[in-house]
């Protein structure tokens, strides 16, 4: 996949949740890929593929973005990549409100490819599923069937901040959770060793048992592996 076909990609998974989508011309774009409105917001994407490189997203990247989509007057900026992101990057990005979207360079999923349709009910994407399911977690405690629980401490444009039943705190970034969320609401079945697969750290635990919270999953078997998938009827 080259990195006009993955600007490309970005503005179609944009799109099939509802946005209208532009991609700029390479010489007038100032960083920004992809020009996106929806319900009067304005967003400006900047597409960073690295294809496994070892170039990670840093904070300069964050802070370009931000500012090449207040020259274009958008109201959001979001960088997608297919890279890792610093943790200094994620600072700045939860610092000036940037979405950092982690969009794997698939060269079998070209611009032109339809992805699964969404199951009927099925809420329209991913900001919805996080604003009306995800965001009113903050402040509550959940629990397994083992009798261990996790603390929601907190959740934020930048992932969730989370208490164990070790008492210890961690943060799980919102990427990850975009990255299931979408594909369960296209139908998919995921997997604890997905999720571990498409995350830096090992975050399974506690994205299956905050998804298992939102009312539209559920989970499933796969063999003897664990995961997720839609319910058969969405709340």
């Amino acid at each position: 996949m080259t990195p006009d076909e993955y600007e490309h990609l970005v503005a179609h998974l944009l799109a099939k949740e509802g946005w209208d989508v532009e991609v700029t011309a390479p010489s007038h774009d100032l960083g920004i890929d992809v020009l996106a409105e929806r319900d009067g917001v304005r967003l400006g994407v900047q597409a960073k593929m690295f294809r496994q490189a070892n170039r990670p997203v840093n904070a300069e990247i964050v802070m370009h973005t931000h500012g090449a989509a207040a020259y274009f007057d958008c109201h959001r900026a979001m960088v997608a990549t297919d890279g890792r992101v610093l943790d200094e990057a994620r600072r700045v990005a939860d610092k000036l409100g940037v979405e950092l979207w982690i969009v794997p360079a698939n060269p079998l999923l070209g611009h032109n490819s339809e992805l699964p349709a969404r199951p009927a009910g099925a809420p329209c994407g991913f900001g919805k599923v996080w604003c009306d399911y995800v965001e009113p977690l903050a402040g509550s405690t959940l629990r397994r069937a083992d009798g261990s629980s996790n603390v929601v401490v907190a959740v934020d444009s930048g992932g969730v901040l989370r208490r164990t039943s070790n008492d210890k705190e961690q943060r799980i970034p919102i990427e990850i959770f975009r990255w299931a969320i979408e594909r369960l609401l296209a139908g998919e079945t995921v997997l604890r060793d997905d999720i571990n697969a498409h995350s830096i750290d090992r975050v399974s635990s506690g994205v299956m048992l905050i998804l298992t919270a939102v009312p539209l999953f559920e989970q499933a078997t796969v063999g003897r592996k664990r995961g997720l998938r839609m319910r058969s009827s969405c709340p």
